[in-house]
């Protein structure tokens, strides 16, 4: 039996409840700043090392705020002569390739399709320049270190076999002088004794860091290495430090890319396709809380209260992680808020089987609580391990769907083994709250030979 006051979660659990969906409901406010340490839009902290700099708002797919959609030819006639990969595999590769670069650029949830053996079809959404889409999907970011040539005089050459970025650990910027940006890397895999041996065999001489052809730095060497780290400097802005570092970390396309169809994605329909989600959710919503309340009465108006904290909480997540909402996207919301009131209903269930059993309404609580939880945890369970495998095996906008839907059902079991139940321990301890007529139970009778009256609960 519960002792009086016991809720779950301990006595702190009500507070930490409340704070969280203060912070949720604040998350979801739209167009906010926090601004500490120093001015940005959204969250930013600086303690040492560690560095948060998270933008807040509703990231939107194509289908919803427009965008660029591009096709793309790869131009296999300029690969170098013994090149054994297929078609089939240089495409899958410069998808790879295209998707870990986008998404660190922050264009969130590209959709990527080959067309053909030699086409790909790439959708940016938000982004309205197509000559920046034209480069974030075509740069080949392919870098070289060169040395001198002794035989040309101020040329340089490249090593034998090149020095390349293939075995670069990922690149970060630091700022020189607290204000120079530059790139740090590292060599792995055997090229890290290559770049020890060059300072060696080129100390006090220039080398030329290449990218995609073109110099970007040719700094002297002025100290024999110790391993395969160094600093790529070239007068950059700490936005083109950080693309570049980027761009490094995303690997180098294996194939040269042209564009030869692009368009500009408006999002009208986009616009009228949410409005009617919007109605049709709100219409959805008020029927469920208008059944949860006629058929479950005081557990019913828990319910909802429960699903407004759900759908703040759920809807803060996608603004922090954060989620690029498509059409998909939301379906799967929308479906994981039927799990949240499926999750409330077995529980309520589970509850009047009690009551009428006889119990008390603690008692009743959790039993309830305790036979309806393997049913829900079974049930979410089996939802997400479905949503992991679309996310795993999936694309674009079903990738989207399977987040969504993966994420919502994480919250819907949150809120209702935890929100619903501390509410219902909550109620009861309010003696006017005690009636069986709230949690749909009829009344029992008091057998004292008088005229039958209503009785309370015992709690």
């Amino acid at each position: 039996m519960l002792g009086r006051g016991r809720r779950p979660l301990g006595a702190f659990g009500p507070w930490l409840i409340a704070i969280i969906a203060v912070l949720a409901v604040f998350v979801d406010i739209p167009k906010h700043q926090i601004s500490f340490p120093f001015n940005c839009p959204g969250i930013c902290l600086k303690v040492g090392d560690f560095q948060v700099n998270q933008e807040i708002k509703t990231h939107l797919g194509l289908d919803l705020q427009g965008g660029t959609q591009l096709i793309l030819r790869m131009q296999t006639e300029k690969l170098p002569a013994g090149n054994t990969q297929t078609p089939s595999q240089l495409q899958q590769l410069a998808m790879k390739v295209i998707e870990r670069r986008i998404n660190s650029l922050g264009v969130s949830e590209p959709v990527l399709q080959g067309v053909g053996d030699d086409k790909i079809l790439l959708e940016l959404p938000g982004v309205d320049d197509l000559a920046q889409a034209n480069d974030i999907a075509t740069r080949q970011a392919f870098l070289e270190i060169k040395v001198p040539d002794a035989d040309h005089p101020g040329q340089y050459k490249s090593l034998q076999p090149p020095l390349t970025g293939a075995n670069l650990k990922p690149t970060f910027v630091t700022f020189q002088n607290g204000t120079k940006p530059v790139i740090n890397f590292e060599f792995t895999n055997g090229d890290d004794q290559r770049w020890v041996q060059l300072s060696k065999d080129f100390y006090q001489k220039p080398v030329q860091i290449t990218l995609d052809g073109k110099e970007i730095s040719a700094p002297t060497i002025n100290a024999i290495f110790t391993d395969g780290r160094g600093i790529i400097e070239g007068g950059f802005t700490a936005k083109s430090a950080s693309e570049l570092s980027l761009l490094l970390n995303s690997g180098a396309l294996p194939v040269p890319l042209e564009v030869i169809q692009s368009s500009r994605v408006e999002p009208t329909l986009g616009q009228e396709s949410v409005q009617r989600s919007l109605v049709a959710g709100a219409i959805g919503l008020f029927l469920v809380a208008f059944f949860m309340i006629a058929y479950y009465r005081l557990p019913g108006v828990i319910a909802v209260i429960a699903l407004l904290y759900y759908t703040a909480l759920t809807y803060a997540l996608f603004r922090l992680v954060p989620v690029t909402l498509t059409l998909a996207g939301v379906a799967g919301f929308i479906l994981s808020i039927g799990m949240a009131v499926d999750a409330n209903v077995l529980t309520f269930e589970r509850l009047k089987e009690e009551l009428r059993a006889g119990k008390s309404l603690r008692n009743a609580v959790e039993a309830g609580r305790v036979r309806a939880f393997p049913s829900i945890l079974y049930s979410n369970l089996a939802t997400i391990m479905t949503a992991g495998i679309l996310f795993w095996f999936g694309t674009g906008t079903v990738k989207g769907f399977a987040l969504t839907l993966a994420i919502g059902v994480a919250m819907s079991f949150f809120t209702a083994v935890v929100v619903t139940q501390m509410l219902l321990h909550g109620a009861i301890e309010i003696a006017s709250l005690r009636q069986r007529r709230l949690y749909g139970v009829e009344e029992r009778a008091v057998d004292t030979g008088a005229p039958r009256s209503t009785a309370a609960v015992s709690p």
